[in-house]
């Protein structure tokens, strides 16, 4: 058998690869600008925005990196690796972004919540490994920055689209609490169409890299006497989490005050699922022999992929991860109180205040598409390390400067240097980690790189409220300085980003046609 190389790709075949980017990134964007709105146009308090936002952390926790782990070890001739769990992911998030605007009351939102994030995460994992599978590596940087252009785009448009509508059809729709304006509906409508049209754009324009007659085999060993990939996520979730639960609601019913205090009891929660997991790994890896625990193991085995990939996790991504920890943390810091911060400084109320802060989107957005691609070259000649770490630097100017404007047009300046830092965000760590992981296991390690990423948010949406209620006197030009110090952190953090010398290509024992 020969080896050659994977063919590089033109311009456009890249960017018809990663249109599908644009609808999941639209989606994620009303999150950004919109979701918290909604919850706080239902009577949500702002010291319950971080836990009404646990659903995107949990969700990426537990989905990316158990897709992730099922998409490896998946082939179908008829319809690839990745390509069925994007489209699955993106048909869910666009039945809920049609829905989303229709609450009828704030925990019907939450829980819609949570089913729109498990869509966009079953989409999201797998999209950033067919990149890394269909590339070459001289081509990934500029494979995950076009990615960084449609998050730019994706996220312009949606904010975009906030701006019209709440000004061409809400400014003169008088605010009532419990009930959502009529203009948000038309945003989440266009996210609803954009989620499945952009995916099946990308599903019918790129054709997936068949495997290896060998790899094949290994594939359908693997899978040999387990059950399907649906039964393999549902047994996963179920298994993991219902005892955690139980036990939860038990306690809570039991102690009624811990549900006065939502924080506390996740915390519980969380403890007895860190207990409950650990155990399950070690009795399935110390009772390999036994009959009634491999088909267990069987059900787990995505989880017990996880796992082994943590324990052979290279050094490099443990450093990302420490960068991670802050940078993520901050944003998410940012995405719930721009909102709150805006009604303070610009004395606006929640309508207003959130097209301002769709407007601050739509320009860190425009940036993010500008200087996407623009960064390829500069990490080329100056380093990922470097270019990445200096751009974090201008993110926290940015949010030192952004509370002390109370000028709407004036406060858009420092989203220049936002926006730069989100491009850099969207696309050099991707490029860095594509680098080094084996490509067989590109898919599970894509998706703890993504764990990386929700990790900091779940820790964020269980400690910031008692943060921000108690050490920051509930108030949100506090938060966003706070969100300001963590990126300087993670910028110092960054400078401990060596890349090792990778190889220069990925060789394949299958001929590749060019596309």
């Amino acid at each position: 058998m020969i080896k050659i190389t994977k063919p590089k790709l033109s311009f456009w075949q890249i960017f018809n690869m990663n249109v599908g980017f644009l609808g999941i990134q639209y989606s994620f964007g009303l999150q950004q600008s919109a979701v918290n709105s909604i919850f706080l146009w239902l009577g949500a308090k702002e010291e319950m925005l971080p836990i009404l936002n646990i659903a995107g952390p949990v969700t990426g926790l537990v989905v990316q990196p158990i897709v992730g782990a099922i998409s490896d070890k998946t082939w179908s001739f008829k319809w690839g690796r990745r390509k069925p769990f994007f489209l699955i992911g993106a048909i869910m998030a666009s039945i809920c972004l049609f829905a989303f605007p229709q609450s009828p009351s704030l925990w019907f939102a939450a829980g819609l919540f949570w089913i729109l994030d498990v869509g966009n995460n079953m989409a999201m994992e797998p999209y950033r490994a067919f990149v890394g599978d269909k590339l070459p590596d001289e081509q990934l940087s500029l494979g995950y920055q076009m990615q960084s252009l449609f998050v730019g785009a994706g996220i312009l448009l949606a904010t975009g689209a906030i701006v019209f509508f709440q000004k061409f059809f809400g400014a003169e729709e008088p605010e009532v609490i419990g009930v959502i304006p009529k203009w948000v509906f038309y945003p989440f409508l266009i996210g609803s169409i954009l989620s499945i049209a952009t995916i099946l754009w990308s599903v019918l324009k790129t054709p997936e890299i068949p495997p290896s007659e060998e790899e094949i085999k290994n594939i359908n060993e693997f899978n040999k006497g387990k059950p399907s990939a649906f039964v393999q996520i549902v047994g996963v979730v179920f298994i993991l989490f219902s005892l955690p639960l139980l036990l939860g609601f038990l306690i809570g019913k039991q102690y009624p005050a811990l549900f006065e205090d939502i924080n506390l009891w996740v915390v519980i929660v969380l403890l007895i699922c860190a207990v409950w997991f650990s155990y399950l790994f070690r009795l399935i890896r110390k009772n390999t022999d036994n009959a009634s625990i491999k088909k267990f193991a069987d059900v787990l085995s995505p989880f017990l992929e996880v796992g082994n990939a943590v324990k052979d996790m290279p050094k490099f991504m443990w450093r990302i991860a420490a960068v991670y920890l802050f940078q993520w943390y901050a944003l998410f810091v940012y995405w719930q109180f721009i909102t709150p911060l805006l009604r303070v400084t610009m004395e606006m109320d929640t309508s207003e205040a959130t097209a301002q802060a769709a407007t601050m989107s739509l320009t860190y957005n425009i940036v993010t598409t500008v200087v996407a691609l623009l960064l390829v070259p500069l990490t080329v000649r100056f380093g990922g390390k470097k270019v990445y770490a200096l751009s974090l630097v201008g993110t926290a100017i940015a949010l030192f400067a952004i509370p002390q404007i109370s000028d709407p047009v004036h406060v858009l300046y420092p989203m220049v240097l936002f926006g730069i830092g989100w491009a850099a965000m969207m696309g050099i760590p991707y490029s860095m980690v594509s680098k080094i992981v084996p490509q067989q296991r590109r898919g599970v390690y894509m998706g703890i790189l993504n764990m990386m990423i929700v990790i900091p948010m779940f820790i964020q949406t269980i400690s910031f409220g008692p943060i921000f209620k108690n050490l920051l006197g509930a108030n949100s030009v506090n938060a966003i300085l706070f969100a300001g110090a963590c990126f300087v952190v993670a910028a110092i953090l960054a400078m401990r980003l060596n890349l090792p010398k990778s190889k220069k290509d990925t060789e394949l024992d299958v001929e590749i046609p060019e596309i």
